[in-house]
């Protein structure tokens, strides 16, 4: 069974700190995905509590999922991992961001296996409405701030 992956390549005009900042923020993540995601855990050692280490629950369908900051790098790169509940196994969010004339770049890749056979497509059919149906609403609370 191969391995499913999603990416997403959007431009948000605004500097990259203020997008990193908002995808950081779990809460402020969460409305991209519509909502229902709360820090859970903050990030030990840090001044930043949604940096490494940290710990957010997501309401999904299904179930709730908790999902662990697994690597952090200010302004740069976040990653995470489902480390409780779900659908999915060997999951990998990975958020890139990047300066471009204009604003920010982000580029976005999911990559995760299906816990059942088969549902793969579907899971990732799920995770691209979401996010499709959320980035705006985003951008446009990004550029407001």
């Amino acid at each position: 069974m191969a391995q499913q992956q999603v990416k997403f390549d959007q431009f948000i005009a605004a500097p990259r700190e203020k997008v990193f900042a908002y995808f950081a923020d779990h809460e402020k993540f969460g409305r991209i995905f519509g909502g229902g995601v709360k820090r859970i855990k903050d990030a030990p050692n840090t001044k930043d509590v949604n940096g490494l280490g940290s710990v957010r629950s997501i309401r999904a369908p299904g179930g709730m999922i908790e999902e662990t900051i697994s690597k952090y790098e200010p302004n740069s790169l976040i990653e995470y991992v489902v480390s409780k509940g779900g659908p999915i196994k060997n999951h990998l969010g990975h958020i890139e961001f990047h300066t471009v004339e204009g604003g920010t770049q982000v580029l976005y890749t999911i990559s995760f296996d299906p816990k059942i056979p088969f549902t793969g497509g579907l899971i990732a059919g799920v995770i691209c409405a979401g996010f499709h149906r959320g980035i705006d609403k985003a951008v446009r609370e990004i550029a407001a701030a």
